[in-house]
């Protein structure tokens, strides 16, 4: 029995997942002499602090991730801002050209022509490239400047 003593201390003394307030006597007493529990302590503090490290970078994550949805929702909310004017601007040319054809100020064939660049222009618009936007906003700009002269 003496023999086992030592033994079991020796055990108890391992740096094994020990806590001396909730251990037997003889574990205990291994745990806090042979700095198992200081182990365990210091292991678990450095985990602690690894984790706290990784919730901080998941939340920068999801910080830069909301902060790019928004300039995304921004841009695009922009974009339907610009062909929305776009649309208001081309239906206000397309009065303008009907009024000028029963007007007679227009010929039918100069009416059609520009009813069809407003279509292309259109076209263009609703496509999601930026240099086929700017391409219709300068056809219509160039349909404005020739019916400002009529």
């Amino acid at each position: 029995m003496i023999g086992l003593v030592p033994i079991t201390l020796l055990a108890a003394c391992s740096a094994q997942q020990c806590d001396p307030n909730h251990a037997d006597l003889f574990t205990g007493i291994g745990c806090s002499a042979g700095d198992g529990y200081q182990q365990r302590t210091a292991t678990l503090n450095t985990q602690r602090d690894f984790l706290r490290m990784e919730a901080e970078q998941a939340q920068n994550n999801a910080t830069a991730a909301q902060n790019n949805a928004a300039i995304a929702q921004n841009s695009v909310t922009q974009a339907a801002a610009r062909l929305q004017a776009f649309k208001n601007k081309n239906a206000a040319l397309r009065k303008q050209l009907s009024q000028l054809a029963q007007q007679k100020r227009i010929s039918s064939t100069q009416y059609q022509t520009s009813l069809n660049t407003l279509n292309t222009a259109s076209k263009l618009a609703n496509s999601h490239d930026d240099a086929k936007a700017a391409e219709a906003a300068k056809q219509q700009d160039a349909l404005v400047d020739t019916l400002s002269h009529l």
